[in-house]
């Protein structure tokens, strides 16, 4: 009975974001703050904890997703600075110009998968203004345009979520990065065909058409090889694992344009054939374009020299307070840093006039949302954790043994990355929670800590009320969000069943 009334006193916060996400229409920031209030008054009130230690609980909460606040707000700063100096243009047109203008099918893929992959390697939701609109203005009506993205977007969020993967790692009692980053890689290979088929078959592609197979196959087959380079050979360089998808992706897409023209198959709207395939802007403003996204790939390598990354461990520094596992802290060396040094690089290739104080300043404002939803969600997660709540959860999870475990929390693990505003607070709840499960049932910490990283961060995102209401008011689609839902639904189903099916498999044969 005792347990019954704990695991429902768990459950309350959950309950409480779903319901002012569905019913009460909250946003992010209103609705994470309400589960908050709840989860404080649960810890004081059930568990007995004093206001003193619940105050500890939540900055360590903080302090702990540290990685987490960087990446959101440098992310914020490169999507202004790219916009405003004008090289997002530039880049978006020398890729649509690689496709033949009446090749919508061809134009949109390379629009989401090179353009979108590019940006999102950096900030993965500056790609929504975007992509979004891009696909509107091929034709495409508003509501397919952002369920569509919502679909597609979804495979890339574990990769962004791997920008803190010194954030999880700690949550997870410092399993190594690179093991984590080996098995979220691995899940992720079959979202990227699902969420590439999803993708087309709401824009009204049919499946069977040479177009539609090329381009499934080739984008898929592109970005699954990034992965496979990035999380399996050489996974100490995870973070060029989605600009190298789309390196992969721009070259394949280069091919298909010229594949598409010696077609003798008039196509969608009747242009005539053959086209020129060329862009308007110079070679050295394309060259521009990139150079930023070049440079701060080099930089990415450049520290992983053993001379460089010997002399940076010295200027990180350890954190530890009130009685919490200490753990290490290296500006220098996180992705946040990098993106920061990228958006300072496009200052130096600008093709318009910029002013980086006006845009940091619109930068800040932009990200005191995000920022606010991760600063509450990570303050209501160390409450759980300290109130031993996450522990009782994983703990009448894990007696059901191996199988029923590893069938259960994918699901625990999609309904947790759906409650919150972002993920990330739902990533590193659960991770937390497998510490102490992985050694009861013999399953390695890195494997489950992989499929909750997948699980909380990419299917549950497309049917997020506010990721749906943004997306929505991209393209001015109005009082369509729960139709948007709907079309959404079963890919994300579908996505959250191959997974579990996929870690149930991985469970028994991981080493």
């Amino acid at each position: 009975m005792r347990t019954s009334i704990e695991i429902a006193i768990t459950l309350a916060p959950f309950a409480v974001l779903f319901s002012a996400f569905l019913i009460f229409k909250w946003d992010a920031v209103q609705a994470v703050t309400s589960a908050w209030i709840v989860e404080l008054v649960i810890a004081l009130g059930y568990y007995h904890m004093t206001p003193l230690r619940a105050i500890e609980a939540s900055l360590w909460g903080n302090l702990s997703m540290w990685s987490g606040f960087l990446v959101l707000y440098t992310g914020q700063i490169f999507g202004q600075a790219y916009r405003n100096t004008g090289l997002l243009e530039i880049l978006l047109e020398s890729v649509q110009s690689i496709v033949p203008s009446w090749d919508r099918q061809g134009r949109a893929v390379a629009l989401v998968t090179v353009v979108g992959g590019f940006i999102s390697a950096f900030n993965g939701f500056a790609t929504y203004p975007v992509t979004i609109p891009g696909l509107v203005d091929l034709g495409f009506d508003g509501l397919s345009a952002c369920a569509s993205y919502l679909v597609y977007f979804s495979w890339t969020l574990p990769f962004n979520s791997l920008f803190i993967a010194p954030t999880i790692s700690n949550a997870a009692s410092g399993v190594p990065i690179v093991e984590i980053v080996r098995s979220a890689g691995l899940l992720s290979i079959p979202l990227i065909f699902l969420s590439l088929l999803g993708f087309l078959k709401i824009l009204g592609f049919r499946f069977f058409e040479w177009e539609t197979q090329v381009l499934l196959w080739s984008m898929g087959l592109g970005n699954a090889v990034a992965i496979i380079l990035f999380t399996q050979i050489w996974p100490a360089y995870y973070l060029l694992t989605l600009v190298t998808g789309a390196a992969i992706s721009l070259g394949t897409i280069y091919l298909y344009g010229r594949l598409s023209i010696r077609q003798s198959v008039q196509s969608v709207v009747g242009a005539a054939r053959p086209e020129a395939l060329r862009s308007s802007f110079p070679a050295t403003m394309r060259f521009r374009a990139y150079g930023p996204l070049l440079l701060g790939i080099l930089f990415v390598l450049l520290t992983k020299f053993p001379t460089i990354e010997h002399a940076l461990s010295y200027v990180e520094f350890g954190v530890a307070a009130w009685g919490y596992r200490r753990f290490t802290i290296n500006i220098f060396t996180s992705a946040g840093f990098f993106i920061l040094i990228t958006s300072l690089v496009a200052y130096l290739f600008a093709c318009k006039r910029a002013n980086f104080a006006k845009d940091l300043l619109t930068a800040t404002r932009r990200s005191r949302a995000p920022l606010t939803t991760l600063l509450v969600g990570s303050a209501t997660v160390y409450l759980m954790v300290d109130a031993g709540q996450i522990a009782q959860l994983g703990k009448v999870l894990s007696s059901g043994g191996k199988l029923i475990y590893a069938s259960l929390y994918p699901a625990v693990a999609f309904l947790g990355g759906m409650a919150f505003g972002q993920g990330l607070p739902g990533d590193f709840l659960l991770s937390r929670m497998q510490a102490p499960i992985a050694p009861m049932l013999g399953i390695p910490l890195s494997l489950l800590v992989g499929i909750v990283t997948v699980v909380t961060m990419g299917p549950p995102n497309a049917l997020k009320p506010t990721q749906i209401s943004y997306a929505a008011s991209l393209a001015n689609v109005k009082g369509k969000d729960g139709e948007i839902f709907r079309i959404c639904l079963p890919w994300q189903v579908l996505q959250l069943v191959v997974t579990a099916i996929l870690a149930v498999i991985l469970v028994f044969f991981w080493k």
